[in-house]
């Protein structure tokens, strides 16, 4: 499976993630893990900057906007990413955070 460049932020400002979670790393830092719904590859975001969980809606270093779509979850192409990048970044130590930060992660967003 093959890890290739993402379009540019100008290009695709906003990802739209299913089957996400979020990832904190030794460091400190989150990022998202999930499926892009529009092309249904597997991502990882940079690290996150801004995080409105009861929207879920989040900003990151790259500029980019994310909205966490339907429950968290599990996807195996977004963990081949996720591996990926961790020994691409040498992070050695990470957790998931999902339950932590989204405490409804397993619920589809309320309507507001």
């Amino acid at each position: 499976m093959p890890i290739y460049r993402t379009s540019s932020v100008e290009d695709e400002p906003t990802i739209y993630l299913a089957h996400w979670s979020v990832r904190k790393t030794g460091d400190g830092t989150l990022h998202l893990v999930g499926v892009n719904l529009v092309t249904q590859d597997g991502r990882v975001s940079t690290s996150v900057k801004q995080f409105d969980t009861e929207r879920r809606v989040a900003l990151t270093a790259s500029g980019r906007r994310y909205e966490l779509i339907g429950a968290g979850g599990y996807d195996a192409d977004a963990e081949y990413v996720w591996n990926w990048a961790i020994r691409a970044w040498r992070i050695a130590v990470w957790t998931d955070v999902t339950a932590e930060l989204v405490p409804d992660w397993r619920h589809g967003l309320p309507a507001l």
